[in-house]
């Protein structure tokens, strides 16, 4: 109930962000990226390929065939957009899935730890990097340089915590859940410690041990989130609008906090169309050239969904 009532109040902001900024204008800014939506359709395809490249490369290998993980990220690609879960349930759903291909229950979810891990490392410096810049800029809002600052300095924390366990081959999430045990009950701490204890060593055994194929995949994900600010890039240019090279690469860095900040609220709906709005505000385009850019985000997010079911069902029928 309490989700329901999250999805609807986020769908109202929606409707009333839409009516402030004016339904005709963003009307005509959708009709005027035209064709260019195939491009962003097409960018994000390559994103979600590209990803699966990153998990691909995190599991040990030889284990599975770059196709059937691909297969196993558009089908948590198609859940996580159609179920507006975000990563609770698609994450979690693609280690089962490795495991029906016959990877071990720890080197499954190990790798989707491991990627998903990656990728978040690489959101956060990016964030941080374009958080700060903006903060220089003296461009943002009054009222957000405390929050800013402590999105970086939680960048620093944590980016210190993942070297710590690279280097020294340590965990730190079970040791940190077991302490939790006196807050939470200590047979509930103890036993999603022993769940999570076999997961955790695969994944610090990866960093700690395979030093060049951690670099490789960090690599994979900087590509995958570059053509998320290339997406933006293209948008804005069919808008009719300029920027400046490192602007497509700031406001994606800036919205990546969002599905953190809200993500009690299915699909960050509202929430993530206000951001929009006010960081291309806070950089000199129109807020509706922001609210479009996230509203173009949740088109082609749900095409390529349906273009996932629509492939793995032909797989599926082929074999």
């Amino acid at each position: 109930m309490a989700r329901a009532l999250l999805l609807v109040g986020g769908a109202t902001a929606l409707v009333v962000l839409i009516e402030s900024v004016g339904a005709g204008i963003i009307a005509d800014m959708l009709r005027r990226i035209g064709w260019a939506f195939l491009a962003v359709s097409a960018l994000y395809a390559a994103h979600v390929a590209v990803r699966a490249a990153a998990l691909w490369r995190s599991l040990p290998v030889a284990l599975i065939s770059y196709v059937d993980v691909l297969r196993v990220r558009l089908s948590g690609e198609a859940v996580e957009v159609l179920t507006l879960s975000g990563p609770f349930i698609a994450e979690p759903m693609k280690g089962w899935l490795l495991t029906q291909r016959g990877v071990s229950a720890a080197d499954a979810y190990g790798g989707v730890a491991l990627e998903y891990l990656l990728y978040t490392v690489v959101s956060t410096w990016m964030a941080a990097a374009a958080l700060a810049m903006l903060l220089a800029r003296g461009v943002l809002p009054g009222a957000l340089h405390a929050p800013v600052v402590a999105i970086v300095v939680a960048t620093i924390a944590f980016t210190v915590a993942f070297f710590i366990a690279a280097v020294t081959g340590v965990g730190l999430i079970v040791p940190i859940v077991r302490r939790l045990g006196a807050i939470a009950g200590r047979d509930r701490a103890d036993r999603a410690a022993v769940r999570l204890d076999p997961v955790e060593r695969v994944l610090v055994s990866f960093m700690h041990n395979r030093p060049a194929r951690l670099a490789e995949v960090f690599a994979i994900e900087a590509g995958g989130h570059a053509l998320l600010a290339i997406e933006i890039w293209v948008v804005v240019r069919a808008l009719g609008l300029h920027l400046a090279l490192a602007d497509p690469f700031v406001l994606e860095g800036s919205t990546k906090f969002i599905g953190i900040v809200f993500f009690f609220i299915p699909g960050q709906f509202g929430a993530s169309e206000g951001v929009y709005a006010l960081l291309f505000g806070a950089i000199g385009l129109p807020a509706a050239a922001g609210l479009t850019m996230a509203l173009v985000r949740r088109i082609r997010a749900l095409v390529v969904a349906g273009g996932a079911l629509a492939v793995l069902a032909w797989t599926r029928g082929e074999r």
